[in-house]
């Protein structure tokens, strides 16, 4: 449950930062903070919710990855 909590706090944040700075900064600012956001999520998502270690023991063979099955336990 912590971890899903965890995922709503920093989405909330980047849309407040995200807001903020399109209201006062139109433009560049916009497009760097969509970029950053998009950026440290991506990193958040491959790095932080799930075990690489259960991701890279699954043998590829061109089938699917379950997603599910390599999440660590708080996001479970």
């Amino acid at each position: 449950m912590r971890g899903k909590v965890l995922d709503i706090v920093l989405l909330v944040a980047w849309a407040i930062l995200f807001v903020a700075v399109a209201n006062f900064a139109p433009g560049v600012g916009v497009a760097l903070i969509a970029w950053g956001g998009i950026a440290v999520l991506g990193y958040y998502n491959s790095f932080v919710r799930h075990d690489r270690a259960l991701d890279l023991g699954h043998p590829a063979l061109g089938r699917r990855v379950n997603h599910d099955e390599t999440l660590r336990p708080a996001w479970r």
